[in-house]
């Protein structure tokens, strides 16, 4: 999957020329243009009163948590990926249909990678298991927006601003489940 603005053709392997970047490519000797998209990803809140589960960042040198959720594979539908994230990174398991749409917008990760990401609210009683981390996680964890202000822990920093505060994800995600 190419995950930045192309530089040279997948089909010949030329230069490209940008026309619109990041999205718009011309390679001269096939005389057709290459297109750059966003990466379709998931994130799921899953809710438990005014907590939210939070997945840690395996990284040795931060302490950054966002919800679960990854990359849309090809042939898969969304609320699928989300479901399948959901286990693969915290071991719970989720019915594709108990999943509640509540936002979805595109941006630029670390200045070159672009996602568009579809939020999912759930509730902890619709979820089956406990969770814990798999090995995709450092560690996965229920936080109040209080708790998390606490501690010098943080929401990921590549986010757009509103994903990187707990409250807005509470906030929305349990006004999409009433």
């Amino acid at each position: 999957m190419v995950n930045r603005p192309p530089e040279f053709c997948p089909y010949c392997g030329e230069a490209l020329s940008p026309v619109d970047p990041p999205t718009t490519h011309y390679c001269a000797a096939c005389d057709d243009a290459v297109f750059y998209n966003p990466i379709p990803t998931t994130r799921l809140a899953v809710l438990d009163g005014e907590s939210i589960l939070l997945v840690k960042v395996d990284s040795p040198d931060a302490d950054l948590w966002g919800t679960p959720g990854g990359m849309v594979e090809a042939g898969e539908n969304p609320d699928e990926a989300g479901a399948r994230e959901l286990k693969e990174e915290t071991t719970l398991t989720v019915n594709p249909d108990d999943l509640v749409l509540f936002d979805v917008r595109s941006f630029a990760k670390f200045g070159t990678t672009h996602k568009t990401v579809l939020a999912y609210a759930v509730d902890v009683t619709d979820v089956r298991g406990t969770p814990k981390a798999d090995n995709e996680v450092a560690a996965a964890r229920f936080w109040s927006a209080s708790e998390l202000a606490r501690v010098e822990d943080r929401l990921l920093t590549s986010w757009p601003t509103a994903y990187k505060d707990v409250g807005w994800w509470v906030e929305n995600a349990r006004a999409a489940l009433e």
